[in-house]
């Protein structure tokens, strides 16, 4: 039995600490054993939902485990299970019997490249998760109910075959264009150090309104490669949102100069918005 195995109860009752759930998310798509009793456990937990509303069991469900038996570690809605649960119950086992059997069915684009626009303004450092995309922004204000599952997750697959590849940046842009950025922070820390790491996790900090941190970020990359184009751009927002226009007017310019399609027309926009102190974005 793999240690990760040992985990599983842990990992349901939500105990494990962030990275080491993460690492048995990727654990679990390649596991059978883990996989199977995942299945077991959520049709458990599903007969305790159906009692505990009331509902009439099937004549072919079977039989509730005894007393002190171990599977009654999963009568109580706790942790992960509180999570996700609820939306696993709405889809129907069938969705969860779906997800554990499709071999390599990616859940979506792993890096949205087949989006219509990105919600992001900045630039991530990932090549394949740097497709231009116009701009939207995202819409402010409390999502719908139903808005938080419209951007699929990542196939758990997918992941572990990043990870049996050490692409541990390449989860991270995945988690990074979807908006997830605790995870995204924690894959950035453990992959290889480089020039695009330190941009993206600039854009990291950003995020979180550290726009000092991502600026000091941002020049190391520049001193190291001063034609960066994901660097100079996320230079340019930086500068915008410390009150410097004209500077970053100068940043976006650089851009446009590299030619990039798409990148360089909008980077064009961006600074002569800046020179002539109107808006930047819609």
């Amino acid at each position: 039995m793999d240690l990760w195995c040992k985990k599983l109860y842990r990992f349901l009752d939500g105990e494990l600490e962030s990275g080491d759930e993460e690492r048995f998310r990727l654990h679990l798509a390649l596991c059978r054993a883990c996989a199977s009793g995942l299945h077991d456990a959520m049709q458990l937990e599903m007969l305790s939902v159906q009692a505990l509303c009331g509902a009439v069991a099937h004549n072919d469900a079977p039989a509730p485990p005894h007393e002190g038996g171990s599977v009654l570690r999963f009568a109580a809605l706790r942790g992960w299970k509180g999570q996700v649960l609820g939306a696993l119950l709405a889809m129907g086992l069938g969705a969860l019997l779906a997800l554990l059997s499709s071999s390599g069915r990616p859940w979506g684009d792993t890096w949205r490249v087949g989006a219509s626009a990105r919600g992001m303004e900045a630039r991530i450092a990932y090549p394949a998760a740097d497709r231009y995309l116009p701009y939207i922004p995202a819409r402010t204000g409390t999502p719908e109910p139903g808005a938080l599952l419209t951007e699929p997750p990542v196939s758990l697959r997918t992941l572990a075959d990043l990870e049996a590849r050490e692409d541990l940046h390449g989860i991270a842009a995945a988690y990074l264009v979807r908006g997830e950025l605790r995870q995204a922070a924690d894959f950035l820390s453990r992959s290889a150090p480089s020039v695009d790491r330190d941009c993206d996790r600039a854009v990291l900090a950003m995020a979180s309104g550290d726009l000092k941190g991502a600026l000091f970020l941002l020049e190391g990359v520049l001193r190291q490669v001063p034609d960066h184009p994901q660097a100079q751009w996320n230079r340019a927002l930086v500068l915008r949102a410390l009150g410097h226009p004209l500077q970053a007017a100068e940043a976006f310019e650089a851009v446009a100069r590299q030619g990039e399609p798409g990148w360089s027309e909008e980077a064009g926009i961006r600074a002569r918005a800046l020179r002539a102190g109107g808006p930047t974005s819609n």
